[in-house]
C-alpha cells in the first residue's frame, strides 16, 4: 500500500471488530433470574402501589 493513500478508519476497524453477545456483556433476561430475585425486584413497586391505594381509600386525603 502506498503510504500517501488514505486509509478508511471504518474499514480498518471493522476487520478487527467482533460482535459482542449479550451474555458476555452481562445482560440477561429478567425471566432468567431466580424467582426470589424477581420478587425482590418487583416488591418495592408493589409496596408503593398498595400504599398509594390505601392512602387514596383512607380519610387522610385532603379534599
Amino acid at each position: 500500500m502506498n503510504p500517501t493513500q488514505d486509509v478508511d478508519p471504518q474499514s480498518a476497524a471493522s476487520k478487527d471488530a467482533k460482535p459482542v453477545s449479550f451474555h458476555c456483556a452481562g445482560t440477561r433476561s429478567v425471566l432468567a433470574w431466580p424467582a426470589w430475585l424477581r420478587l425482590l425486584t418487583v416488591a418495592p413497586a408493589l409496596l408503593l402501589l398498595w400504599l398509594a391505594v390505601l392512602w387514596a381509600l383512607s380519610d387522610l386525603v385532603p379534599r
